[in-house]
Order: structure tokens, then C-alpha cells, then sequence
């Protein structure tokens, strides 16, 4: 890869974040291989990061990453893990989702939700729901600091109500994952999702690929704290074999 090529690829994705590969090549006048090669020793690098049929800037480990920029990348892929969670949903529960842009795309299966109670500290996740909810459903927020990147609250202000509230189903998302654990980038969010792992009756984790040995300063949790985990992908015959040893499903 030559360095001009190196440095209008980068340039290119620190303007736009995200790029179909068919658009990056012709950006760039060169073949598909051509940029498949680049590509991928950019990714070695850690600089970007691929992702079926593209590619997105790749961003400092431990930083949040917006939510709005979250949600529009690896759509498809949510939208499968999604599919896959929306088995455990049922009428009645009591269930906590958290605020990140996969356990978002279960929005559509719980609006369809009888005679529930749903939980969360996202704030467009609430809105989102009191519009689109089945009447009977009950949608509670909790209170703490708004975090304006991950459009969340988190916090011990709401310790008390939550302890009001038996959760059948935590379903929540991290920002890495390893064989030793689960990681989160932010540490009030790391804290207040351990909080909620044990209230919770059965905890769900929704990660993709990308997420697959990515290590960050704060553990949230060992694998043994989690009963279900859901991908769109394979994951390493490692995880798989983990999983069987501590009884774990790690559907994909």
C-alpha cells in the first residue's frame, strides 16, 4: 500500500466515519483486491475497523462512542442479533434493556409486548417506547446523570427505585469482549450495569463482532455472570468452548 494511497483512505473515513467499499474504491480509482489488501493491514494496524462490505474509523480504546453514530453502523447485523433475543421476550415480564444501539433494535418485538413492565436507561429507548408500546405495558425510567453521548442515565440516584422492581430479563450490550470477561469503555456505565446483573433473574448479552477480543479498563462482568450471550457471528472456538465448560449459551 503506498502512503499516499494509506493517507486518502483515513483522510476519507475521518470525514464521512463509515464507507461501503464499492464507494471508497471508486473515491480512490482503484480495484476491489486493491482495496480489500489496504484495508485489511489498516485493520492489523488498528486504525479502521471492516465490516461486511465496509468500513468504518476505528476509535480510541475506552472512548463512549455516540449513540448516534452507533446506530448507524452494523445495522443488518443488530437487526439479526435482535431477531435472535426477541425469543426470550414474552408477555408479562419484567424486563430491563439498557441504552445501546443493539439492545435498540429489540424496540419493534417489545412494542409488541402485553401486560409488561420495561425498564431502561436510554432515553430515546423510553421515548420511543411510550409511543409505540402495547396498551397494558408499563415503561419506567430511571433517574441519575444523563450521559449525552450514550444517551443514558446512569447513577446511584435511581438504587432505591430500582430495588422496587423484580427483573426477570437484563438485556444489555458491552463494548468488549474476551475469554476472561466482559468490558465496558465507561465506568459509571460499567457500574451500573453490575447492578443490574444482580437483580436480574436471567442476563442477556447482545454483542457483535467487532466486539470480539476487545479489551477496555472496565471489567463489567466474568462469563459466569451471564446465562445467554447472542451474536451475528461464529465467535472463536474458545468462547464456545468456555461457554460449554460454565453451561453457557452463545448463540449466533
Amino acid at each position: 500500500m503506498t502512503d499516499s494511497r494509506r493517507k486518502q483512505i483515513l483522510t476519507l473515513l475521518k470525514k464521512h466515519k463509515k464507507m461501503d467499499n464499492i464507494d471508497l474504491q471508486k473515491a480512490l480509482f482503484c480495484s476491489l483486491s486493491t482495496l480489500r489488501r489496504d484495508l485489511l493491514l489498516l485493520e492489523k494496524e488498528g486504525l479502521i475497523r471492516r465490516y461486511r462490505g465496509g468500513v468504518v474509523l476505528e476509535v480510541e480504546r475506552n472512548h463512549v462512542i455516540s449513540t448516534r453514530y452507533r446506530e448507524n453502523v452494523m445495522i443488518h447485523e443488530k437487526e439479526y442479533i435482535a431477531e435472535i433475543a426477541s425469543t426470550f421476550l414474552g408477555p408479562g415480564m419484567s424486563i430491563f434493556i439498557d441504552s445501546s444501539s443493539t439492545a435498540k433494535a429489540l424496540l419493534p418485538y417489545l412494542s409488541e409486548l402485553s401486560n409488561s413492565v420495561i425498564i431502561t436507561n436510554g432515553l430515546q429507548i423510553a421515548y420511543e417506547l411510550l409511543h409505540e408500546s402495547q396498551e397494558g405495558t408499563k415503561i419506567y425510567m430511571i433517574g441519575g446523570e444523563a450521559i449525552k453521548d450514550a444517551e443514558s442515565v446512569v447513577g446511584d440516584y435511581g438504587n432505591s427505585f430500582l430495588n422496587l422492581f423484580q427483573i426477570d430479563l437484563f438485556i444489555l450490550s458491552s463494548t468488549g469482549i474476551d475469554s476472561e470477561g466482559i468490558y465496558e469503555a465507561n465506568f459509571a456505565q460499567a457500574l451500573f450495569k453490575k447492578k443490574i446483573m444482580r437483580m436480574a433473574q436471567q442476563n442477556l448479552l447482545l454483542v457483535d463482532d467487532t466486539k470480539f477480543e476487545k479489551k477496555h479498563a472496565y471489567k463489567l462482568a466474568d462469563w459466569s455472570a451471564l446465562e445467554c450471550f447472542i451474536s451475528n457471528k461464529k465467535p472463536p472456538e474458545t468462547y464456545l468452548k468456555r461457554a460449554q465448560i460454565l453451561n453457557i449459551d452463545f448463540l449466533f
